[in-house]
């Protein structure tokens, strides 16, 4: 279970990510606070049982060698984030994004990644989109 959590998060949404993200959305549904809140709970536990089942279809099917070559295009990228880092002197995530011609999502985790192997620095500012 820990190595399936660990796969689940290191690609993308953890698992608290995902909660605050279905805890957000139940307010804003027709009905959301007002509404029965077993049948919230129990609707945010379906939705995370079917992202662990869908993890867990697409772990099975990663041969050895796919694991390699999604090593091989992860190291691609963080070569070429740090090849525009290089020139550009800094970037913003989808600015970075476009470059790599992946997701804005996808540039933050190799950043994240390259900062967390002491190759980048980070710098954040809030977007004064919402409350947090």
């Amino acid at each position: 279970m820990k190595k399936m959590m660990a796969q689940m998060g290191s690609g993308g949404e953890g698992p608290m990510d995902m909660m605050q993200k279905m805890m957000g959305q139940m307010g804003s549904q027709p009905g959301g606070e007002a509404g029965n809140p077993m049948q919230q709970m129990m609707g945010m536990c379906s939705e995370i049982l079917a992202a662990i089942h869908k993890t867990t279809s697409m772990a099975a099917l990663a041969t050895p060698e796919l694991h390699t070559l999604f090593g091989e295009w992860m190291e691609s990228l963080e070569r070429e984030a740090l090849a525009a880092l290089d020139d550009q002197g800094a970037a913003d995530a989808t600015a970075l994004a476009t470059k790599l011609k992946i997701s804005e999502a996808s540039a933050i985790h190799v950043v994240a990644h390259l900062a967390s192997k002491g190759k980048v620095s980070l710098s954040v500012r809030a977007t004064g989109q919402g409350a947090p």
